[in-house]
C-alpha cells in the first residue's frame, strides 16, 4: 500500500473517531427528548430528566441509555449494585440525562434484573 493512501486513511479514521465520540460524549445541558408514551399526543413531547422519576427502569434504560448504545449491552451485563452504580455513575459523566431520583431508580432496576 502506498504512503500516501496510507496517509489518507489514517485521516479519515481520526474523523470517524472524532465524529462518534462528539456524537455520543456531548455534554449539553440541554436535556435529551425522550419518545413520548403510546397515549400521549405526538405533538407533545416529554423532556427528560424531569423533576421526579416518571419512568420505569426499564423505560429508562430503553430510552436514556440507548441514546449513546443499544440496551442489548446493558441487558448482557451481570453487574453487582455497586458495579451497576459506578457504571450509571460514569455514563451520566459522560453526557446520559438522568435526575437523580432517575438514576436510583435506574440503578435498582439494574442490579435486580441483571444481577450476579
Amino acid at each position: 500500500m502506498s504512503k500516501l493512501k496510507v496517509v489518507g486513511l489514517l485521516i479519515a479514521t481520526g474523523l470517524v473517531v472524532a465524529v462518534l465520540l462528539a456524537a455520543c460524549g456531548s455534554s449539553s445541558t440541554q436535556p435529551t427528548q425522550v419518545p413520548p408514551a403510546a397515549t400521549e399526543p405526538a405533538s407533545q413531547p416529554t423532556l427528560a430528566p424531569t423533576g421526579a422519576p416518571a419512568l420505569d427502569g426499564a423505560t429508562l434504560l430503553d430510552t436514556r441509555c440507548s441514546v449513546c448504545h443499544p440496551s442489548t449491552r446493558a441487558k448482557a451485563a451481570k453487574k453487582t449494585l455497586d458495579e451497576w452504580t459506578q457504571t450509571v455513575t460514569r455514563m451520566i459523566g459522560k453526557g446520559a440525562q438522568l435526575t437523580d431520583a432517575e438514576k436510583a431508580v435506574l440503578i435498582d432496576y439494574l442490579a435486580k434484573t441483571y444481577g450476579p
